[in-house]
C-alpha cells in the first residue's frame, strides 16, 4: 500500500482482459490461431501474441548460407578454380545481385535475368543458360524457400505446390527430350518472358490494391470449394459441381507446360504457375481467390523444387559445360545470400522501383531480340507479337472476370469517401 494507498486506481477494461486471456492461451498452446485476438472495436491485436517466427533468432534465416558457404569453399579450394571462376565471369557475379533483388520483388527467378546476359553478352549457347538458370536457382530459389516455409508457411498454397510440381516432371523429361535450335530456345525465352511480364504488369500495377485486401492469406484447395456459393458466384457457364476437376485439369496443363519450358529455358514454371492463380481467381468466389503474396511464395516453391529436379536430370542424363559450372561456382555466394538479405532490406517502396526495373530490362531484352535474332524475318515477328497480343487481351478479360478493374480517379475518390466515412 505505502505511496500507493492514496492513489486511484485506473479500471481494468474487460477488453484489455479479455485480449490478456487470448495471449496467454496461445502461448499455452500452439493450436490457438493468432486471428482469434481480438478486441470489441474489431482492432486487431494479433501482434501481441508471439506466435510468429518473426520473433524467432535472426540467424535462423541464414541457415541454406551457413551450410553452402564451408561446402562452397572447400571445392573452390580443392580444385583450386578461383581466378578461373571470378576472373571470366565477374559479370554473372555482378549480375546475379540484381536477379537476386528481381526475384525477392517478382514471381520469377533470377534465371529470367541470368539467361540473355550469358546468350546476348557473355555468348555462350541457349542449352548453357538453360543449365546455370537451372543450377543457380536450385541454390537463390532453394533458399528462398527456406525462408518461406520458415517464416511464412501459412503463404504456401500447398494444393497448388502439390499439382503444378507432380505435372511438371513429365514436362521437365518431354523438355530434355525434345532438340531445338539455340536459336528457337532464345526466341522461346523473350517471348515467355515478355508476355509474363504483360500480364504481372496488369495485375500489379493497372488493378485496384483495395481488392487484394479483402483476399485471406488463408489456401483453399480445389474441393473445398463446394462449400461455397459456387453457383451465384461464377453462373451457370461451367457446372460448380465439376469445377474442383476442372481446376485440377488446369493445374495439371499450366504444371506440365511449365515443367516443359523449364527444362527448355531454365525457367516457365514460376510464371506458369502465377498465371494459373490469376486464372484460379477469375474463376473462383472471392473468399477462396489467392492474395499476391500467396501467389508469390507459392509460385517460388514449385520453382525451386523443378530447378532441383532439372538440375539432377541434367547431371545425371548430360554432361554439363565447364564454363557453366565456372560461371555457376562465381555467382552461389551471391544467390545465397538474396532471400535473407532481401527480406531484410527491401521496403515496399524499393520493391516497386525493383518491379519496374524489371519492366525495363524486359523491354530492352524484347528490343535486343528483335534487332540481333529476329530481324527481318516476318513469320518470327508474327509468332512474337501474336502471343504478346494474345497474352494482353487474356490478362484483361481474367482480371475483368475477377473484377479486378483498372483503376480511375473516381474509384479512388468513391474508396476514399467510403473509407471516411
Amino acid at each position: 500500500q505505502g505511496c500507493c494507498s492514496g492513489a486511484k486506481r485506473a479500471p481494468v477494461s474487460e477488453g484489455f482482459l479479455s485480449n490478456f486471456r487470448l495471449r496467454s492461451r496461445a502461448m499455452e498452446s500452439p493450436d490457438v490461431e493468432s486471428n482469434e485476438v481480438s478486441t470489441k472495436n474489431g482492432r486487431s491485436c494479433a501482434h501481441l501474441v508471439p506466435d510468429e517466427p518473426r520473433f524467432k533468432p535472426l540467424w535462423r534465416r541464414f541457415l541454406p548460407a551457413m551450410v553452402v558457404y564451408p561446402l562452397w569453399f572447400y571445392v573452390m579450394l580443392k580444385q583450386d578454380v578461383w581466378m578461373e571462376a571470378f576472373g571470366q565471369f565477374y559479370i554473372m557475379s555482378i549480375t546475379m545481385i540484381f536477379g537476386s533483388l528481381v526475384a525477392g520483388s517478382t514471381p520469377v527467378g533470377g534465371g529470367a535475368v541470368a539467361f540473355p546476359v550469358m546468350v546476348l553478352f557473355i555468348k555462350l549457347s541457349a542449352e548453357d543458360g538453360r543449365d546455370f538458370s537451372l543450377m543457380i536457382q536450385s541454390v537463390g530459389m532453394s533458399s528462398a524457400s527456406f525462408l518461406i516455409l520458415y517464416a511464412k508457411r501459412h503463404l504456401c498454397h500447398f494444393w497448388l505446390i502439390l499439382w503444378m510440381t507432380i505435372s511438371a516432371v513429365p514436362g521437365l523429361i518431354l523438355g530434355l527430350e525434345v532438340a531445338t535450335s539455340s536459336r528457337i530456345t532464345a526466341l522461346g525465352f523473350t517471348t515467355a518472358v515478355s508476355c509474363f511480364a504483360i500480364a504481372f504488369f496488369y495485375h500489379r500495377e493497372c488493378t485496384r490494391q483495395a481488392q487484394e485486401e479483402s483476399q485471406a492469406d488463408q489456401a483453399v484447395e480445389a474441393w473445398d470449394l463446394l462449400r461455397f456459393d459456387l453457383e451465384s458466384s461464377i453462373g451457370r457457364r461451367i457446372p460448380f459441381t465439376n469445377l474442383p476437376w476442372l481446376l485440377t485439369a488446369l493445374a495439371c496443363i499450366f504444371g506440365m507446360a511449365g515443367g516443359f519450358l523449364t527444362a527448355k529455358l531454365g525457367s516457365g514454371a514460376d510464371m506458369l504457375a502465377y498465371i494459373f492463380g490469376i486464372l484460379w481467381n477469375s474463376l473462383v468466389p472471392k473468399e477462396a481467390q489467392m492474395s499476391e503474396n500467396m501467389l508469390t511464395a507459392s509460385s517460388v516453391v514449385i520453382m525451386a523444387i523443378c530447378s532441383v529436379l532439372g538440375t539432377c536430370l541434367r547431371l545425371l542424363t548430360a554432361e554439363i559445360s565447364h564454363d557453366v559450372m565456372l560461371c555457376w561456382a562465381a555467382c552461389v555466394p551471391v544467390v545465397v545470400l538474396g532471400a535473407p538479405l532481401g527480406s531484410m532490406l527491401l521496403s515496399p517502396s524499393s520493391t516497386k522501383f525493383l518491379r519496374r526495373c524489371f519492366y525495363l530490362f524486359v523491354l530492352l531484352q524484347f528490343i535486343s531480340m528483335g534487332v540481333f535474332q529476329l530481324k527481318a524475318d516476318l513469320v518470327a515477328w508474327t509468332v512474337v507479337l501474336l502471343a504478346v497480343l494474345i497474352t494482353s487481351l487474356m490478362s484483361h478479360l481474367l482480371l475483368r472476370r475477377t473484377g479486378w478493374y483498372p483503376s480511375t480517379r473516381a474509384d479512388v475518390e468513391r474508396r476514399h469517401h467510403s473509407t471516411t466515412t
